[in-house]
């Protein structure tokens, strides 16, 4: 779509709102603990959570691996394989 690093991570950052829903999506779970806050815990959890995949009947997603109550999509994580994607999150 021709967007730049820093410009997939600005609009990667309205992750920090919300959640998602199983009957919309498919996907599941709120990407923080604080889904009606904006933030920048959406980038602090990428970074600092361990993330394993979910074991489930839904589409590939990631959960915390300490009590799996947060998400990340595949595309979320992608970020921190990309070459100078997580140095964007500054």
């Amino acid at each position: 779509m021709g967007f730049n690093d820093q410009e997939i991570v600005a609009l990667s950052g309205a992750h920090a709102l919300g959640f998602c829903h199983d009957d919309r999506s498919g996907f599941v779970g709120p990407w923080t603990d604080t889904p009606h806050e904006f933030s920048n815990k959406y980038f602090q959890y990428m970074l600092n959570k361990k993330w394993q995949l979910k074991k489930w009947n839904g589409p590939a997603q990631f959960e915390n691996a300490d009590d799996g109550t947060l998400m990340m999509l595949p595309t979320d994580m992608v970020s921190l394989s990309v070459p100078d994607g997580v140095r964007s999150f500054d």
